[in-house]
């Protein structure tokens, strides 16, 4: 009840934003895929004609100031570790796009709006409630929308369900591993706390990027290849299962199991190079190593003696032109 008074307070004493605002956020704590999310709408607006920025926190990052120019489309300054491992994957993904972080977002989105964006795209902004935006985003799992219905730390939820009735649209994500009963059930869950439209969406790979070359490589490289595999991930499971699916021949872990944003180190991974597991060692035939782009950001691709890939996942949505539509009529238009 307090944090419902709180948000209600701070909406209502919401700042009138320098341009649209765009939120894409969780009602849970991570998993929603969250990040190709992000992507995604900033190349759908990028291929509209408008300069798009990135306003976030940088979370898992050091930087000690208050706020920081991330990219300004054209050139990144600062590092993962300064940065976060997002807000430094975005800026490489999403060429044009100014990306700035800071604590107090309002800084973030003018740092943005000063260097040329139009449109703003809030990481995570579903419970920054004292900026205005123009649409709220809301990702949520399609198998398990909702988690244990607990909110934190008892269970996964930010904030109590009632509050959906703030989102502009739902995306259902990871639609693909959901049964047709689960994404009924998930639809009439949501359906009792916002008449929002709900979309579907996947999460599919895309292709793998070298890390050493920057090449990009098709993903029947990996079918019947022998390769090593590791993630720092909100969920690993989902990421060593794509690798399965795509026909490689995994034959374990390059490094013990770590959390989401996790900061790498070499030693990380020094353990598999004793004389007790010389299969096993990372420089054993130079055996190729692949992970996720979140976690190659952070990574010396040179720590490795073989090959080190990323692999780069897409989102697709279902009625992805209506969904954007219902973004676009929100807009100032260009």
């Amino acid at each position: 009840m307090q944090r419902r008074r709180a948000a209600n307070l701070a909406r209502r004493d919401a700042q009138t934003p320098l341009c649209p605002i765009v939120s894409v956020g969780n009602l849970t704590t991570g998993g929603t895929g969250k990040t190709p999310a992000v992507q995604w709408l900033c190349q759908a607006l990028q291929s509209q004609g408008r300069s798009v920025g990135i306003a976030s926190r940088g979370y898992g990052g050091s930087f000690s100031e208050k706020s920081a120019l991330v990219s300004d489309g054209k050139t990144i300054f600062l590092s993962p570790f300064q940065a976060g491992d997002e807000a430094v994957l975005h800026a490489r993904n999403l060429s044009g796009a100014i990306v700035a972080i800071a604590k107090n977002r309002h800084r973030a989105v003018q740092m943005c709006v000063e260097n040329g964006a139009e449109i703003v795209v809030l990481d995570d902004g579903f419970q920054f409630w004292s900026l205005e935006r123009a649409f709220d985003l809301i990702l949520m799992d399609a198998k398990n929308p909702f988690g244990n219905g607990h909110l934190l730390p008892r269970g996964r939820l930010r904030e109590e369900p009632a509050a959906l009735g703030r989102a502009s649209a739902i995306l259902l994500t990871r639609c693909e591993r959901a049964s047709p009963q689960e994404m009924e059930r998930a639809r009439l869950q949501i359906g009792q706390q916002s008449c929002a439209p709900i979309f579907c969406s996947n999460h599919a790979p895309r292709d793998l990027r070298d890390e050493k070359s920057g090449e990009i490589v098709p993903l029947d490289w990996l079918q019947g290849r022998t390769i090593k595999a590791f993630a720092g991930l909100a969920d690993n499971s989902q990421f060593y299962n794509a690798l399965t699916k795509l026909g490689a021949q995994k034959i374990g872990h390059l490094a013990r199991e770590r959390g989401d944003h996790h900061a790498w180190k070499s030693r990380d991974f020094r353990w598999l190079d004793s004389e007790k597991n010389p299969k096993n060692s990372v420089h054993a035939a130079a055996i190729p190593v692949v992970t996720t782009e979140k976690d190659a950001v952070k990574l010396d691709p040179f720590w490795f003696d073989g090959p080190l890939f990323s692999l780069r996942i897409e989102l697709r949505i279902e009625n992805e032109a209506e969904l954007l539509n219902c973004i676009s009529s929100k807009l100032t238009p260009k």
